[in-house]
């Protein structure tokens, strides 16, 4: 609805004017009324006005004189639709030279009213679609430069443009505020749904801050797998609003809680004295994330408080990474869930330096690339990096949750495992090759193993595995069928055939060929000679 104040120094035409046409149907509310200027003035001061209908003759202050004292002396962008009982050009001079909408003259007209009231909505209409998407421009932006701010990225020209927004207090949180998905229900949303989740979270949240809007801010660049609102807590704002620190934030979580779908957790950085030193709260808000306890009362958690717990050494960190590294080689799915579970509980349980948690993601890094080179020396290393890339340091830090490490894990154990199987289907591929074209050497599983750098216990059972059979009655029944085709196609004597195919013993080699094809070489050749 569009506000409108009526200023007549008449009643009866500030009430004639109030039921002659359904302000309502048109999409106006007429808010209030004044019988002069000075009572106008007074009305703006205290109501959201968007549109004056004022008579030009009033006592103590006209018409004229109030349009141009509001647009000398306020910021509010009132428009006018001036009334007049009789035209009068330097009037209307006057009227058009203080910007007014329109000029109507008494008596007033239904229609016409009506007429100047569509095309003042219409020209309102665009007028506030425009400045709601330079709105929103100039937050994409805002948040842009609050987003370089807070990774560390703090220089002038970042710190003016926010500047010229928000006036920051010298108490300062930055707040992670992460939708739960983890209920059964929920877990499988798409990213699309989450993604309109997470507007729908900042869009409230923008309404609930009101002119303070800026203190709310989200992820621009929107982040594989991250769904977070950021929030900066602002002690003068809490102060306006009369409040401490935590009866400020409950009172957030309380409403936000009441108008959201999903459940949400609450992590909070380090306190801070300027918005320069924003970065060091938005890294503490990351660790309470990372390392928080989701059983904790209210779903909020204070980096303050983990502060205070025993600094985690970086052997002990270590110690953990190996057995996770060693479970997801083994691809042992039950173990690394249990592992990663050990390694957060560690965690929650000790202060925790960031430099001490890159360490240790990069050792696990560095050691699995390492396998999966080990087991495939043409690896494609690009490949191997995109599932790297989900787990580096930057990225656990913006998901951050026990569960996001334990999906990774079993991922990356599934494609070692997979690396592997096509190493060895590799092997078992080039071994096929081999005994296709050197049949009839001397072929050996060990000669193999020793060739293709692989235990030589093991070759056989993969070996058995893919064909179901064993290497060495592999051999023979291929060595035999070679031989057979030689006695269709050829009259060599048996002995030269069986050299041929790779036996130099021949009674060994009709003993072979008897077991496969159950007849004697002889009695083979014979039955196809009599066709």
């Amino acid at each position: 609805m569009i506000n409108v104040l009526i200023v007549d120094d008449e009643p009866f035409i500030r009430q004639g004017l109030k039921i002659l046409i359904d302000w309502e149907q048109c999409g106006y509310k007429v808010v209030g009324e004044a019988a002069n200027g000075i009572e106008a003035i007074k009305e703006l001061e205290v109501k959201d006005i968007d549109l004056i209908i004022v008579d030009i003759k009033m006592p103590e202050m006209n018409g004229l004189e109030l349009i141009e004292y509001v647009r000398g002396n306020m910021l509010n962008e009132v428009k006018f639709i001036v009334l007049s009982g009789y035209y009068e050009f330097e009037y209307a001079k006057k009227a058009i030279k203080c910007n007014v909408t329109d000029y109507i003259l008494k008596p007033i007209n239904k229609e016409e009213l009506i007429k100047v009231l569509s095309a003042f909505k219409e020209e309102y209409i665009k007028q506030e679609q425009q400045h709601i998407t330079q709105k929103i421009n100039d937050k994409v932006i805002y948040d842009r430069y609050l987003n370089e701010i807070m990774h560390g990225k703090c220089n002038d020209s970042n710190l003016a443009y926010i500047k010229r927004y928000q006036n920051f207090s010298s108490e300062l949180r930055y707040m992670i505020i992460e939708i739960n998905y983890s209920n059964d229900n929920e877990i499988n949303a798409s990213d699309g749904e989450k993604r309109e989740q997470q507007l729908i979270f900042y869009q409230n949240v923008i309404e609930w801050l009101g002119e303070n809007f800026y203190n709310v801010t989200i992820d621009i660049g929107q982040s594989k797998g991250c769904y977070d609102i950021g929030f900066i807590y602002d002690k003068r704002i809490a102060k306006e609003n009369g409040m401490s620190e935590n009866e400020y934030i409950l009172s957030f979580k309380t409403h936000m809680k009441q108008i959201q779908k999903y459940d949400f957790f609450i992590y909070i950085g380090q306190k801070v004295n300027s918005l320069e030193e924003l970065a060091l709260s938005y890294k503490s808000a990351t660790v309470a994330r990372l390392f928080s306890d989701f059983s904790i009362e209210n779903n909020i958690t204070y980096y303050d408080e983990m502060a205070k717990k025993k600094e985690l050494s970086c052997n002990a960190g270590k110690r953990y990474m190996d057995y996770l590294i060693h479970e997801i080689e083994d691809n042992n799915q039950e173990e690394i869930i249990n592992c990663v579970d050990k390694i957060y509980a560690n965690f929650r349980e000790h202060k925790i330096n960031l430099d001490i948690i890159k360490i240790n993601i990069n050792y696990l890094l560095c050691n699995l690339i390492n396998i999966a080179k080990e087991l495939d020396s043409e690896v494609d290393q690009e490949e191997v990096m995109q599932y790297i890339s989900s787990i580096s340091f930057e990225q656990m830090i913006s998901r951050g949750s026990a569960n996001h490490l334990k999906d990774f894990s079993l991922v990356f154990a599934e494609y070692l495992n997979q690396l592997r199987q096509n190493s060895f289907q590799g092997i078992l591929n080039q071994i096929d090759k081999e005994i296709s074209e050197h049949y009839m050497e001397k072929l050996s599983l060990k000669y193999l193993s020793e060739k293709y750098y692989i235990n030589s216990a093991y070759l056989g059972q993969i070996f058995k595995k893919q064909y179901n059979v064993s290497f060495k009655d592999y051999l023979n029944s291929y060595r035999i069928e070679k031989a057979a085709e030689l006695l269709k196609r050829s009259d060599d004597k048996i002995y030269k055939i069986a050299e041929k195919v790779g036996y130099n013993n021949t009674d060994y080699f009709i003993n072979k060929f008897v077991q496969v094809k159950e007849k004697t070489p002889l009695q083979y050749r014979k039955q196809f000679c009599c066709r």
